[in-house]
């Protein structure tokens, strides 16, 4: 409630709304809200399926209503916001079938729905942004365009230039501590690894030399994007590791639905359009921008919208009591996109 409070003004969110018609249903037993603009009277209306952040353990809908109303109306077309089910009673990949349940039904029910089945978009943010990776991958041929909105793509390293430059801050947004226990909860590990993985020995020695890790690796960086001169050479040291906790884990942080960095560069080439936003001051940021590079050099069609005064959880910010001019920017040129391109 303080949340919503924080983002819309009032605990009990927005209300009605004269220019949207919204409504929960569920499609394939799975919980959705959706926005239809009512001056859209088209039966071909574009439209997003947005799966909404909180590391896969938290938020809602209900949070994330000004967002999805402002696309609505000021893009023009139907939001389908995902209500779905949260770890850790809830782990991977549940969330993600969720979704992705979600969005076939988006596109299969296209006719009853009113919706182009050739204009259908998804988007998310955090932990959403990672589930929209993600579902991507599983549906190349029938998604138009996929928005991760600085999303969480790979707990093989978790010492990564932006995990280190930014973990301390704005300690109520995200910190890598925190976004560890999210990935934890997601992939149902336990908390007594915590130090272990914080510290990259979770990968022993065997897999730090592997493919897996070139997917990550330095050579992808943006260090016109890293504040810190002494991380943008940075080597990676492969020596050390604990292997009963890596062969332990390694099956759950290899799956490319848990970690979409985790694939070999053929299998971007036929994603769709994708806009990656990224913020400078996030731990996540090296995330996004190593998928972008990876998308670009597999020969994606892939544009990035990098705030270098951006911070993690910022597209809440483009409204509402507490505006910030990087969160409003953020907004106008995501709806700009979307206009644009869907």
């Amino acid at each position: 409630m303080m949340l919503t409070t924080l983002v819309t003004g009032s605990p009990f969110g927005l209300g009605s709304d004269p220019e949207l018609k919204i409504y929960d249903a569920e499609f394939d037993g799975v919980g959705v809200r959706v926005y239809e603009p009512v001056n859209l009277k088209s039966n071909k209306r574009p439209a997003l399926v947005y799966y909404h952040g909180g590391g896969w353990s938290w938020l809602s809908v209900d949070v994330y209503d000004g967002a999805t109303r402002a696309l609505a109306k000021r893009v023009g077309m139907v939001v389908v916001s995902v209500i779905y089910r949260q770890s850790p009673e809830h782990p991977h990949p549940i969330p993600f079938e969720d979704c992705l349940t979600a969005t076939k039904y988006v596109v299969n029910n296209a006719k009853s729905l009113h919706v182009d089945p050739s204009r259908v978009a998804i988007s998310g943010d955090s932990a959403g942004g990672h589930l929209s990776a993600a579902v991507a991958m599983a549906m190349k041929k029938e998604i138009k365009i996929s928005v991760p909105i600085y999303p969480c793509l790979q707990l093989f390293d978790l010492q990564t230039p932006s995990y280190i430059e930014n973990k301390d801050y704005i300690p109520g947004m995200l910190t890598d501590v925190s976004m560890l226990t999210y990935w934890l909860n997601y992939g149902n590990i336990s908390y007594n690894y915590i130090d272990d993985i914080l510290a990259n020995r979770h990968t022993s020695q065997k897999l730090k030399e592997s493919l897996y890790a070139k997917y990550v690796s330095p050579d992808w960086y943006m260090t016109e994007h890293i504040r810190t001169p002494s991380l943008r050479n940075m080597k990676k040291k492969t020596n050390f590791g604990k292997t009963e906790l890596s062969d332990k884990i390694q099956e759950t942080i290899l799956n490319p639905d848990f970690s979409p960095l985790m694939v070999p560069d053929a299998k971007y080439k036929d994603l769709p359009l994708t806009y990656v936003l990224t913020a400078g001051y996030d731990v996540l940021r090296d995330d996004g921008l190593i998928y972008y590079q990876r998308l670009k050099k597999a020969g994606a069609k892939v544009h990035l919208a990098h705030y270098a005064d951006g911070f993690h959880g910022m597209i809440f910010f483009f409204d509402g009591p507490m505006p910030f001019q990087v969160g409003i920017r953020a907004m106008n040129d995501l709806v700009e996109f979307l206009k644009k391109n869907l």
